[in-house]
């Protein structure tokens, strides 16, 4: 099971700490999670270890970065920082390390950490590696985030999705680290790009009209 291997990496992480694992293993599988779920977690992780990540602090704060989730950006990355302070404190890590990772899991609100912050870096580039997988595997964490997104409408989702795909294209580059820009830069743009085309089509009758 994804728990069960997480639970594991959790412990090679931070050995001694299994009851706070399950913890924060059982706020990720919350089933309202349906994209911020055990599943973004693992991709987090795997993305992470693919740029070489290997500090400790940057893998704790993608354990925390989406802890708390309640469809309110920025207000749940600060919300997620001051569990992680308080966990992190009472598990014993130096007041360095904490901060540390406070500051990562903040870096996640906006996802543009200094060009020279590698750690930030892999953690946001880790974050956002979804943007660049396969069409089919992008297409469906989409459909998993309109899910999390069930009190609007279809057209208050088309707008809020353009919203969030326009900034993205926006962007001189989505990832920071050169292994991010190698690995996933240009799948991302073609991905945000099909699905910009989408996004118009579905908002429109087809004579540019607004659909009903």
């Amino acid at each position: 099971m994804v728990t069960d291997a997480l639970l594991r990496q959790w412990n090679a992480t931070l050995p001694g700490q299994s009851q706070l694992g399950g913890r924060l293993l059982t706020a990720w599988a919350d089933p309202a999670r349906v994209y911020h779920g055990v599943g973004h977690l693992q991709a987090c992780l795997t993305a992470w270890a693919r740029l070489g990540g290997q500090h400790r602090n940057e893998a704790l704060a993608l354990w925390f970065h989406d802890l708390v989730h309640h469809n309110q950006p920025g207000i749940d990355e600060r919300a997620s920082a001051e569990v992680a302070a308080v966990e992190l404190d009472a598990a014993g890590l130096g007041h360095r390390e904490v901060a540390e990772v406070v500051r990562l899991i903040l870096a996640t609100i906006n996802h543009r950490p200094a060009a020279d912050d590698q750690a930030a870096g892999r953690v946001c580039d880790a974050d956002l590696a979804i943007l660049g997988a396969e069409p089919r595997r992008y297409l469906a964490s989409v459909a998993a985030l309109r899910a999390e997104f069930c009190q609007l409408t279809d057209a208050e989702w088309r707008a809020t999705r353009r919203r969030q795909v326009e900034t993205l294209r926006a962007r001189e580059s989505l990832f920071t680290t050169r292994k991010g820009r190698d690995f996933w830069e240009a799948a991302a743009r073609q991905n945000l790009r099909q699905e910009w085309g989408r996004l118009s089509d579905q908002g429109s009758n087809g004579d540019g009209s607004p659909a009903p």
